[in-house]
């Protein structure tokens, strides 16, 4: 195999464990909702109220370095085109900017920067709006803040764009 070929099979791997993970998660999440669901609402929900009122997200819950990795992403006409994996750096003004490889289909493109900004919902959704540097079409992404802050995942929100899920993993504190 060539070096390419080796690169990209070892993307789509760790792009199918993430994956996996993100599953298993899920999965493990909604067993644990469906437990907690059958007990009577006034065991469960005052739990998770008392929670969000204590520890509401905003941008100072997400801002500093972020390492991340999509899933296989695929077209809309469910071709699979590619994977990515790159860094994030979200300010405490809501900017967001970062470099990213990606490996598809097509080849590959390495050190792709981009910008853009973030917003956060109390609730620790969000949206994330960015372009490459030197392009103005914006890439609008849905966000949930994870794991008290130390995730995030994200699902493409346009339909013309690829259909795909990313997760980002913190890897230092607030960015100025």
């Amino acid at each position: 195999m060539g070096t390419m070929t080796k690169s990209v099979t070892h993307m789509v791997t760790a792009a199918a464990s993430a994956a996996l993970s993100v599953v298993l998660a899920a999965n493990m999440h909604a067993q644990a909702w469906h437990q907690r669901s059958s007990r009577s609402p006034s065991d469960a929900t005052p739990k998770v109220v008392a929670s969000r009122k204590a520890h509401p997200c905003s941008i100072a819950t997400i801002a500093g370095q972020w390492v991340f990795i999509t899933d296989v992403l695929y077209t809309q006409a469910g071709v699979v085109d590619g994977v990515a994996i790159g860094t994030i750096n979200i300010g405490v003004d809501g900017s967001y900017r970062g470099t990213y490889d990606w490996s598809g289909t097509g080849g590959a493109a390495l050190g792709n920067n981009y910008i853009g900004t973030v917003t956060v919902n109390p609730d620790c959704t969000g949206t994330v709006s960015f372009h490459a540097v030197g392009d103005t079409y914006e890439v609008v992404q849905s966000i949930v803040i994870a794991r008290n802050g130390q995730e995030i995942w994200g699902d493409f929100q346009n339909p013309v764009d690829d259909v795909g899920v990313w997760r980002a993993e913190r890897i230092t504190g607030i960015e100025t």
